[in-house]
């Protein structure tokens, strides 16, 4: 079941191109953060700078990177300033569920061109009983991951906890990494049918992000974040659910320079983010429908040391509707959103979708959207003379119509394929362009359209011998309307292969492999002309009831392989480590 239209259904019911990555997938691939899991997503490009916990970024589909938009729970985490998304200091062991929306979902979320990440964090046992993990990795220079979960349930009282910390001296020069995390849910069930949560997200971490030695540069990023989230869930009959939430996410992040050789401070730009939010909804389930109704409103604050036009903020006011009708094998999910911000003004997101189960082994599915992105506060009302930019007030939303086709079938006895189609056209993009004034040199200002579309591919074999096969390709042709140019810096190829192996005993195993064609320009002195392929290895050597130990391996770039766009962004060579995994 999932959720990308705001309420939960099969997704053999869900018109979106879709990719669900679970809590198993994650442990088996040994992954740290956000950005690893996205690594491995067909159809998302992710650039890692130095490995985990290093700032990095996810593109979807060719999209810009302020495109995507990152949800926990249900709450954006893009930051005010350039409406990105941190995905490197969200720890991987909080997350039970990803649900990765390819292509414009603004009919349910909002300012989202380019797609979502929607993840959803664990909970507490249903059980009677208290469990929990401890885990502890250390590989090449000093890297190491450390972290412990504990959660139960009793009398209609459930908890969660987590706390962990990530570390690393550097798998590239000048890319260390120090990042806290703490998590905890608490809840508590009135009844069957009624119960209220409070979740905490507590995020600390200092980490390079790269040199200039010519010029005897040190870049570095330290940040603070918290996500307090309050929810009230009750079922008012038989048919209608209601959910309420609260919210706060205080952030601070800080952008500095240090001389190399001595550790002086040259340079700092703090940026502090105050939001806060509601939402509501109902679910109203009834004969063929299942409908859900909903309004978010948000507010916000940005404040930064090299803002010169004072603490802009944004207010965001947003009605919704969706349903998914059932006729037999035939799905129908038309949607629907208003959006009201003091940036940008309104904004319609309607959208409609189709699946067809041809067969038990085919499934048909089509998709139409109008979807947005609203300009980033930090472009519209942050002056900044130190970097020389004058904000614009009068841009406007980045519009887009999405189109989209596909299938999945598993006609071939073996093997499961999933095809998609898509097309993407975006009027009104946002670019740089230069300006003559006194003090500032550049701006932003909305100019013209843009194109990407292509075709995406997916597929898995049964398992065999214990053996999965699996693997993914997407092309994208990306284009400028007015000039008819491919645009560069857009991965048009992104190629994935896997060979997963499971003895259902005491030993897994898990081989992947990643290749992105960048399109850099040539003087970006990119490299990315080879695979990059990590090993993951887990054996059981204990087990008795619910308690048991793992071990586990993991090689990461085994053939030393170069994959990066730009050579001051290039990825770490190869690196190993290990560690063990207890629950009980």
């Amino acid at each position: 079941m999932i959720s990308a239209t705001r309420s939960l259904k099969s997704i053999s019911r869900v018109a979106e191109n879709v990719t669900v990555i679970t809590v198993e997938d994650i442990e088996l691939m040994n992954a740290h953060t956000l950005a690893d899991v996205l690594y491995t997503v067909t159809g998302v490009q992710v650039g890692f700078d130095g490995g985990p916990g290093t700032i990095a970024w996810a593109l979807i589909q060719g999209s810009d990177f302020t495109h995507v938009t990152v949800l926990i729970d249900g709450i954006s985490i893009n930051n005010l300033s350039d409406n990105v998304a941190d995905i490197s200091s969200i720890p991987s062991q909080i997350i039970q569920k990803i649900e990765v929306i390819k292509g414009p979902a603004s009919s349910a979320w909002g300012s989202s061109l380019g797609g979502v990440v929607n993840v959803i964090t664990k909970s507490f046992s249903k059980e009677d009983r208290t469990g929990g993990t401890f885990y502890a990795s250390y590989g090449k220079r000093g890297s190491g991951d450390l972290g412990a979960e504990v959660y139960g349930g009793k009398n209609g009282f459930g908890f969660y906890l987590y706390a962990g910390k990530l570390r690393s001296d550097g798998l590239r020069p000048s890319f260390d990494v120090s990042i806290k995390n703490f998590y905890s849910t608490l809840k508590y069930d009135f009844s069957d049918d009624t119960n209220v949560a409070l979740s905490f997200l507590y995020k600390k971490g200092k980490r390079g992000d790269g040199d200039d030695r010519d010029y005897d540069i040190y870049y570095g990023n330290e940040f603070k974040d918290l996500l307090l989230n309050l929810s009230f869930s009750t079922s008012l009959n038989k048919e209608v659910d209601m959910n309420v939430s609260v919210w706060e996410l205080p952030r601070l992040d800080s952008y500095y320079m240090n001389q190399l050789s001595t550790g002086v401070e040259l340079f700092r730009d703090t940026r502090r983010d105050k939001l806060y939010g509601a939402s509501a909804r109902l679910t109203w389930q009834h004969g063929r429908h299942d409908m859900v109704f909903g309004t978010d409103y948000s507010q916000g604050k940005l404040k930064a040391d090299s803002i010169s036009s004072g603490e802009p903020e944004l207010r965001r006011f947003a009605l919704y509707a969706n349903d998914t009708i059932i006729l037999d094998r035939l799905s129908i999910t038309p949607g629907i959103r208003f959006d009201h911000t003091n940036i940008s003004g309104d904004f319609v997101s309607p959208s409609i979708g189709v699946t067809y189960g041809v067969s038990r082994n085919l499934l048909l599915r089509g998709y139409i959207a109008r979807g947005f992105n609203m300009p980033p506060l930090g472009y519209t009302s942050a002056d900044s003379e130190i970097f020389g930019y004058k904000s614009n007030p009068d841009l406007n939303d980045e519009k887009i119509w999405s189109y989209q086709l596909g299938a999945e079938t598993s006609v071939l006895k073996y093997l499961w394929l999933k095809f998609s189609l898509f097309r993407h056209d975006l009027s009104d993009v946002i670019k740089d362009e230069d300006i003559t004034d006194p003090v500032f040199s550049w701006t932003k200002v909305n100019a013209g359209g843009q194109r990407r579309q292509g075709v995406e591919v997916e597929f898995r074999t049964v398992p065999v011998y214990h053996s999965t096969i699996f693997g993914g390709a997407i092309f994208v042709d990306p284009r400028d309307l007015d000039s008819d140019e491919e645009l560069k810096r857009c991965s048009k190829y992104t190629y994935n292969i896997g060979l997963k192996y499971d003895d259902e005993k005491s030993f897994k195993a898990l081989l992947t492999g990643r290749y992105l064609w960048w399109n850099a320009e040539s003087d970006d002195d990119g490299k990315y002309g080879s695979f990059v392929f990590d090993l993951n290895a887990v054996r059981n050597i204990y087990k008795n009831g619910t308690t048991s130990l793992e071990a586990f391996l993991t090689a990461r770039n085994i053939l030393n392989g170069s994959q990066y766009w730009a050579d001051i962004y290039k990825n770490p060579g190869r690196w190993v480590e290990g560690g063990i995994r207890l629950k009980f």
